[in-house]
């Protein structure tokens, strides 16, 4: 009896001590989860590199913890001193996993987007923004606000369109088709104005073109179509993520612009009476 009270008293002993170190290692790591975002940046490399850190600090913190058991330091021991047969079926079990690591550890170094970009994955037809990196997956944000979580491994293999990449710069076309009647001067002069004008447009003239004196933005007639002249121009943003609410801002002022001079937008009848009959 004396015995088994020692025996259980040890283990129970081994098990508050196995625990203490599950907590402390939970502490720890929210801890350095915390000072990371405090003082960390918000780029691919600092994400995969605290996530990476994080999975360590809890990968040794449970072994630790496991260690303090002796049935588990002689399976340890077992398994390093046995065959090769268990390594193995080990590191085949794992090798997907190492392979999302080294994609992920991959991907950080060589930085074909950032946190936050807008990407869109051509293979599997994925658009959203960056959102996430872990020594797993890649964490993808949609425009309906759902996450797509894609394998570093799948990620890595994948043709991507950045369209922060190099310059976050984005443009959008602003395509109008107005009447064979309607004055096409006034009309692309109407068109540059509003978007000139708008907030959020920038600039992208050289300095050779601001000294030739060319257009802030320049409208093209793109077709003499069916129904009226196509007109076109370019509304350019800062970034991708504004642009789109831009070019509506832009497309409902042209309306009004255009009513308030005359101009008509074509809705689609053929005008030529040839072409009619």
């Amino acid at each position: 009896m004396l015995e088994n009270f020692f025996t259980s008293s040890e283990f129970l002993w081994t098990l508050l001590r196995a625990v203490s170190i599950i907590c402390i290692t939970i502490l720890i790591t929210q801890i350095f989860r915390k000072v990371w975002r405090t003082f960390g940046k918000n780029t691919i490399h600092h994400k995969f590199a605290k996530n990476a850190i994080s999975v360590v600090m809890w990968v040794s913190g449970i072994v630790f913890a496991l260690s303090r058991f002796d049935a588990f330091s002689n399976f340890a021991a077992a398994l390093i001193a046995g065959s090769g047969i268990a390594a193995l079926i080990i590191g085949l079990a794992a090798q997907e996993s190492f392979g999302n690591a080294f994609n992920g550890m991959f991907i950080s170094m060589v930085k074909p987007f950032e946190i936050g970009d807008r990407i869109h994955l051509i293979n599997a037809d994925v658009v959203g923004f960056v959102e996430d990196i872990t020594i797993r997956h890649t964490v993808i944000r949609t425009f309906t606000n759902s996450r797509i979580i894609i394998p570093n491994s799948t990620i890595n293999r994948e043709l991507i369109e950045n369209a922060n990449y190099v310059n976050p710069r984005a443009s959008n076309f602003i395509d109008v088709v107005i009447t064979y009647d309607s004055d096409v001067a006034k009309a692309c002069a109407v068109i540059a104005t509003v978007i000139g004008n708008h907030p959020a447009f920038v600039d992208t003239r050289t300095q050779e073109q601001l000294a030739d004196n060319a257009p802030k933005v320049p409208v093209f007639v793109r077709a003499l179509g069916l129904f009226g002249v196509e007109l076109r121009a370019s509304m350019w943003t800062a970034t991708i993520s504004v642009n789109f609410s831009a070019c509506s801002d832009v497309r409902r002022e042209i309306i009004d612009a255009f009513s308030k001079e005359g101009i008509r937008i074509a809705s689609g009848k053929l005008i030529d009476p040839l072409i009619e009959q």
